[in-house]
């Protein structure tokens, strides 16, 4: 990632995903939200529907710079979505139109900030799928950002410096 700017804005993206992951875990043990949670987790319910193509939100409409961080991060989304299936499948979500259901009541309960009671409310398994979701889209996000999670060339940054194993070992800097 050579620009700056939108790489800032993709490390935002991860931290406030990692956040909503971690509230949605705090909601489904009943701890209450405050103010500050709730307007993350609205912000993240909005995201994940400029995200997903197959959710209910007209695409586009909520601003430039989340539209961009939306189309640069769904890929994403959808590969976590793919391996996290087993997670889905134990939290009894088999199907494509269970998924969509789970995907539409987790867009739901994040844009009323986490506070939905009733049969529209998470369940425990549900909340802990969505959770597992969040974070794994966060954690993709660092991999990307970091090298698309490539191996580096050198096992440690004193092995990088070894004037045997680096592209200085011919130059005048090389100990003798």
């Amino acid at each position: 990632m050579e620009d700056m700017g939108m790489t800032a804005q993709l490390f935002q993206t991860s931290s406030r995903l990692h956040s909503a992951s971690s509230w949605l875990r705090k909601i489904a043990q009943g701890e209450d939200v405050d103010s500050q949670a709730q307007e993350l987790l609205k912000w993240t319910g909005t995201f994940l529907r400029e995200v997903d193509w197959s959710s209910s939100a007209q695409k586009g409409t909520a601003g430039g710079g989340l539209v961009l961080q939306a189309t640069s991060i769904r890929p994403t989304f959808y590969s976590v979505l793919i391996r996290i299936a087993p997670e889905l499948q134990a939290a009894g979500l088999k199907s494509e139109k269970q998924i969509g259901g789970f995907l539409t009541l987790l867009y739901d309960t994040l844009s009323a900030g986490g506070v939905i009671k009733g049969p529209r409310k998470l369940n425990a398994k549900h909340s802990e799928a969505a959770a597992t979701l969040l974070h794994e889209i966060s954690q993709s996000i660092l991999v990307q950002m970091n090298n698309n999670g490539l191996p580096r060339a050198y096992s440690s940054l004193r092995d990088e410096w070894k004037a045997s194993g680096n592209e200085y070992s011919n130059s005048a800097y090389s100990p003798a």
